[in-house]
């Protein structure tokens, strides 16, 4: 089974309601989704969602990367050959992770229908069926991130994330005091910095949070540093996960050394698909440190692949898991049904392959 050719389709569908972050306030996903065709009529569905202002990847970027270096590079190549296909993406074009990641889901979605089994199944099966929803908390003021948990409560959801890194010190801890008044303190609350304070500043202000009991706090600092997170860590009670600082083997071998983290986040997108993926969840196994699994602002296709990847850890935290991207959007490229939610829980299917299909005609509603 050979690889044809590569269908590219950028799409841009706008949020519920602005999502402000430390660096900016994100009012789409920006994704480009991918078919990858066979020579045997099959094609797997890949999705990624750059985001410039996360990585140093945009979608015409990605669009760019796909069209003129990954397919050339790619084409006429063994489906089944995974490992060795990354090795030519790789030598086709540094980084780009975003990019490479459209081609390395769209793999494991294609060898699945090819066997008839889901992609869970070919990451070593699933450990568990369903994820509880976390809510992100996507306004950026305590009134409104107030309102919001309310309502995701009413919904059924039982863990939130605030985004945190974009005001003034005093008023993050405020906002976060305000939100765990809120949710009660029995529901899980992250703050997530998203890089946007200096250590001394994240140092303070965690302090400041922990009465407030977060469970942990996210990126805290710039990505680069990783003696910086190790210095946070150090200094604060409160456990310290790291997001953009993770997005290579090389990254999470660095983490696992240094002792700077206590969790890590795993976006599929930044660590070029399954097989990347899963061999950074497998260095944190061995050092201990739990996964959550986190993602972009999204569409459904890198949502279902998500959800297969993380059903596959068992160092995957259970309780919560940052799957539920297309509620926030007021829109999908998949067609109904393709995504098991309701009552805040995703739940995997056993239909082959990611388990999904397109919407041709939002694909094309939505054509950025």
């Amino acid at each position: 089974m050979k690889i044809t050719e590569i269908e590219i389709f950028p799409v841009k569908i706008p949020t519920i309601m602005p999502y402000v972050l430390s660096h900016g306030t994100v009012g789409h996903a920006t994704s480009v989704v991918i078919r990858l065709h066979a020579d045997n009529g099959i094609y797997g569905i890949g999705d990624t969602s750059p985001s410039p202002t996360f990585s140093e990847e945009s979608q015409q970027s990605v669009v760019s990367a796909l069209r003129d270096y990954l397919e050339p590079a790619i084409k006429g190549m063994d489906v089944y050959s995974v490992e060795k296909i990354h090795k030519r993406m790789d030598e086709a074009l540094k980084g780009n992770s975003f990019a490479k990641a459209a081609i390395g889901i769209a793999l494991y979605d294609l060898i699945g229908k090819n066997l008839d089994v889901p992609v869970y199944q070919l990451l070593g099966g699933k450990v568990r069926d369903s994820f509880p929803l976390l809510w992100p908390l996507m306004g950026g003021d305590a009134d409104t991130n107030c309102r919001e948990a309310e309502e995701a409560i009413k919904r059924g959801h039982r863990s939130f994330m605030i985004k945190v890194g974009h005001s003034d010190p005093d008023v993050e801890v405020e906002r976060v005091a305000a939100v765990r008044k809120t949710i009660g303190d029995k529901l899980v609350l992250i703050p997530d910095a998203n890089q946007g304070w200096t250590p001394q500043i994240a140092i303070q202000c965690i302090r400041k949070m922990e009465p407030y009991n977060p469970a942990w706090v996210e990126q805290p600092v710039p990505r680069h540093d990783v003696e910086d997170l190790v210095r946070v860590r150090r200094s604060v009670s409160t456990q310290i996960s790291a997001d953009e600082s993770l997005c290579s083997v090389y990254d999470a071998m660095s983490l696992a050394r240094s002792g700077a983290v206590d969790i890590v986040s795993i976006k599929l997108q930044k660590s070029e698909g399954f097989l990347k993926a899963k061999k950074i969840a497998a260095i944190m196994e061995a050092a201990n440190i739990p996964v959550f699994m986190n993602s972009m602002v999204e569409t459904g296709g890198n949502v279902a692949a998500s959800l297969h990847f993380a059903a596959s850890l068992p160092n995957a935290i259970p309780y919560s898991a940052a799957l539920m991207s297309t509620q926030r959007l007021q829109d999908d490229i998949l067609k109904a049904g393709s995504l098991d939610i309701s009552d805040a829980t995703i739940r995997l299917t056993a239909r082959p392959g990611l388990g999904v299909s397109l919407d041709e005609a939002k694909l094309s509603q939505y054509a950025a």
